[in-house]
């Protein structure tokens, strides 16, 4: 049965690590598109090669290991494909439903300002904010760090999702119906309580639940 044919990959990033330099990088076709091209591919065939690896993650991207000493070229290979290079590091990182597939794309604008404007901020440790564009959310919002779900011209805010382990559990409902014209502002105020008081490497959702009934948070939540 082929889908039990090899269970064990040859070529796991630690695999390939024990016997060279290697960086892994997460391709996408975009932050809200989700549909790769028959280029792409090809694409990011080439500049895997035969001596690096490929691997499907569950944040919406395709992990590739990558010789170091090529990074830089790749990247740009990449790039000119079209495809979105996800930033490393301890930043706040976008994430997106893929708005139907196009049809329901009233909160892409506003998605496309918060990325601008959010993506790439330095914070204790990665930072996943996800937006999703209808009140279904199936994209599973609630599950990341901070959780947007669109309603008519405003999100409902989920905060400190446990995204696995024994104690996964969804976000819970911080704030609702922030309006579109307010939302970058208040995301922007619970960033910089995460960095003003969040302990060294600590992920935010043990900062959040640590911190979830301190006066800043209530304080916050009244200005909505």
């Amino acid at each position: 049965m082929s889908a039990f044919r090899t269970n064990i990959p040859d070529k796991t990033f630690e695999k390939l690590n024990s016997n060279g330099d290697f960086t892994r990088l997460a391709v996408s076709p975009g932050i809200i598109n989700k549909h790769y091209t028959p280029v792409q591919f090809k694409t990011i065939a080439k500049v895997v090669g035969e001596t690096g690896a490929i691997k499907y993650s569950a944040s919406y991207s395709i992990l590739l290991s990558i010789p170091t000493i090529d990074v830089a070229n790749t990247i740009e290979d990449l790039e000119d494909a079209g495809l979105y290079v996800a930033k490393q590091g301890p930043i706040v990182a976008m994430k997106a439903c893929d708005f139907c597939d196009g049809d329901k794309m009233e909160a892409a604008p506003i998605t496309e300002q918060l990325y601008h404007s959010l993506e790439g901020i330095t914070v204790p440790t990665r930072l996943r904010v996800n937006v999703n564009g209808c009140a279904s959310a199936c994209y599973n919002a609630v599950y990341d760090d901070i959780g947007l779900v669109y309603q008519k011209d405003s999100f409902d805010v989920y905060l400190g999702a446990v995204p696995m382990g024994a104690n996964a559990q969804a976000g819970a409902l911080f704030a609702k119906r922030v309006g579109v014209e307010h939302i970058e502002d208040f995301l922007k105020q619970i960033i910089s309580l995460y960095k003003e008081h969040a302990r060294p490497n600590e992920p935010f959702y043990k900062f959040y639940s640590r911190t979830k009934s301190a006066d800043y948070w209530k304080m916050l939540k009244s200005k909505t």
